[in-house]
């Protein structure tokens, strides 16, 4: 069994064909998917999503850091709600994010905080995005998790407390990450010819550390650029994984699979 645990199924890339998508995935070994519901016009859908297929998709919802400005309270008030809802298996997508203009360090991190509290009062884990900016410096991993250092004060009944979305750091982000108790989302990217270090950074981090993911429709693994990304691209990710780690397609498929129930908790 795999386990797709980041996909934004609900983007208007899969209008057309979401059912279908999802069943291919499904049929490929691709068992369980959570959907990742980051910005406020996504939350509903994602619960419909969830409740179209019991058992097998779950949601994280939250505000990713390209709502800083804009969120509101009743807006806040509103995720309240749906991280009760049985569905929901995490806080998420969100963080910091230096890539594009967001907002401040400091708006940015205020976002971030206003939402962390929901991982205590609910019990769920959170899956944060982390994007370095263009100009040196700009480190988006250091500032992210200096701030949950303070901010964040959810301890879950098991190891993981979150995951590194698509991550793309170095190793010495990776190490924090992984002392704080965060797993490594590793997706497409992974597969990249230029990502030599990625690869590397993941060997040394091992399999008891990462969980698989595809960022769909965006960031489709090498075999596919140009292409839309989807679920069933898991296996091939997968795949590519136990060759660079020098282990076989069962183990990475246990291992992820047993690391993303760990962290997520049953479907």
């Amino acid at each position: 069994m795999l386990i797709e645990t980041h996909a934004h199924l609900n983007d208007k890339a899969f209008d057309a064909d979401r059912r279908e998508v999802i069943g291919k995935a499904f049929s490929l070994g691709v068992e369980k998917i959570v959907e990742i519901a980051c910005a406020p016009e996504e939350w509903a859908r994602g619960r419909q999503l969830a409740a179209a297929f019991p058992g097998r998709v779950r949601c994280a919802f939250g505000a990713h850091p390209e709502y800083t400005k804009t969120l509101s309270p009743a807006r806040l008030l509103e995720l309240d709600g749906f991280m009760a809802d049985p569905c929901a298996a995490a806080l998420g997508e969100v963080g910091v994010d230096y890539w594009w203009d967001t907002g401040t360090k400091e708006e940015q991190t205020a976002l971030l905080i206003a939402q962390l509290t929901f991982c205590a009062k609910y019990k769920k884990p959170a899956v944060f995005h982390a994007r370095n900016g263009r100009a040196p410096g700009q480190n988006a991993y250091a500032d992210l998790l200096e701030a949950l250092k303070t901010g964040w004060n959810y301890s879950p009944e098991g190891k993981f407390r979150g995951v590194l979305h698509c991550f793309s750091g170095t190793w010495a982000d990776a190490r924090a990450g992984l002392d704080m108790g965060l797993l490594l989302g590793v997706n497409g990217t992974f597969t990249y010819k230029k990502n030599e270090d990625l690869r590397e950074t993941v060997k040394k981090a091992g399999l008891d550390n990462i969980v698989l993911e595809t960022d769909c429709p965006y960031l489709p693994p090498q075999s596919a650029r140009g292409k839309r990304n989807d679920p069933s691209f898991i296996p091939g990710i997968a795949a590519m994984v136990a060759t660079h780690l020098g282990t076989g397609n069962g183990e990475v498929a246990d291992k992820t699979t047993a690391n993303a129930l760990e962290l997520f908790g049953r479907f």
